[in-house]
């Protein structure tokens, strides 16, 4: 097939969106990426140099076709940010209007915003071909976990936003089966089921690797977050949970990352004194599977929210197929998920005094070689990498026709 991709995010920013494009390709098919300049995930979020003052840019990498269109960097800020979705939203449609080349289907790659699909529905529309829209993030719910309020104006467009774009794209692939709920009942949409793609983690995480020594002491528990460290995900929690637990010498928390957040957390560390917490900053993706290894057991946390009920963070599937224990303050379908592969403990939403309690029972009599050997066989029934290409392949070769 040739497959039009249309993704904010694209390498060299650290997104799965990447390695779905490339294994595409090796699976025989053509791909092109209509995707921005790289920022989010590099340093202060800015364009690199040698991306920068382009309005325009064809590349090739390993036989994807890339087309890259100028934006606002997401540098820092809410001001940037939103500069960012809308300059990327404005460009690419417009890219997408004047693409001439034709494409049997077109896959919509819907992070936050849900904006940045339109300009699939664009080429779609103009070309009289298909969409598979594969949502993330639920929106506008993930407004509701930046803080915003059902009543603000920017919600209330926003709801009126993703109604169309939800509806006007021919089917639906969800990483939650959760989210058609909120479709239907929170939204409103008459749309059909939609196909239950969770996404896969990437293969050097289920690849044997030597422990980090990078701040980590094999002699003492080490739990450990990984990924970006942002209002939604609520790390918040994770210090305070700490700060219970000061008392117990032997255990230390793990922050893996970056992100809007982070300053925040470093500075709550530095006001409750912790010496039992560790901020590593940001690595590349090819190091995380030492610091995986290192750790103990993997946390995971989320801010109260109906995006944080519906949806299942990809860093999960990660923990899972390193065959890591996972400790969780959530709800919803993560907490489903952990529930059944039976990998883990669970408290409530921002709950730093339940995190802390499970952390401590993880520390006292947790079986940990048993709960990572569950973890890894829930990943490889449920989220194997060969499983998501059969599933995705036939939704696109069937809107394809």
């Amino acid at each position: 097939m040739r497959i039009l991709v249309v993704c904010q995010h694209y390498w060299p920013e650290p997104f799965n969106s990447t390695d779905v494009c490339e294994t595409l390709v090796q699976r025989g098919h053509e791909v092109t990426v209509l995707t921005a300049m790289p920022n989010t995930g590099m340093p202060r979020n800015d364009i690199p140099e040698e991306y920068k003052g382009r309005r325009f840019l064809e590349e090739s990498r390993n036989g994807v076709r890339i087309l890259r269109v100028a934006l606002h960097p997401r540098l820092q800020g809410a001001l940037n940010r939103i500069r960012n979705y809308i300059s990327f939203w404005r460009n690419a449609n417009k890219c997408a209007r004047s693409l001439q080349d034709e494409f049997d289907v077109v896959l919509g790659y819907q992070f936050s915003p849900i904006l940045q699909v339109d300009p699939g529905i664009v080429y779609a529309r103009k070309h009289h071909k298909k969409m598979l829209l594969y949502s993330f993030d639920l929106w506008p719910a993930s407004l509701l976990a930046g803080g915003f309020s059902e009543r603000s104006l920017p919600f209330r467009w926003m709801r009126s936003v993703s109604r169309r774009i939800y509806s006007q794209a021919d089917r639906i692939a969800v990483t939650s089966p959760l989210f058609d709920e909120y479709f239907r009942d929170e939204l409103g949409l008459k749309i059909p089921d939609s196909l239950y793609l969770p996404q896969y983690a990437e293969d050097i995480f289920s690849e044997s690797v030597e422990p980090s020594t990078q701040g980590f002491d094999p002699s003492k528990v080490n739990v450990t977050f990984a990924g970006n460290v942002g209002q939604t995900q609520s790390v918040i929690t994770i210090v305070e949970a700490a700060a219970k637990l000061v008392d117990e010498p032997n255990i230390v928390f793990h922050i893996v990352g970056s992100g809007s957040q982070l300053d925040a957390c470093q500075q709550r560390a530095r006001e409750l004194s912790l010496g039992n917490i560790v901020f590593h900053g940001r690595k590349p993706l090819e190091d995380m599977p030492a610091y995986y290894a290192a750790s103990d057991a993997m946390l995971v946390t989320f801010a109260k929210s109906p995006m944080g009920v519906y949806t299942l963070p990809r860093k999960v599937q990660s923990y899972l197929a390193a065959g890591k224990p996972v400790l969780a303050a959530l709800e919803g379908e993560a907490k489903r998920v952990i529930h059944e592969a039976d990998c883990g403990m669970c408290c409530g939403f921002e709950d730093a005094e339940g995190l802390s309690n499970i952390v401590r029972s993880f520390a006292l009599n947790a079986d940990a070689r048993e709960l990572g050997a569950n973890a890894r066989a829930y990943y490889e029934a449920h989220f194997s990498k060969e499983t998501f290409f059969k599933r995705l392949e036939q939704a696109l070769s069937e809107l394809a026709e």
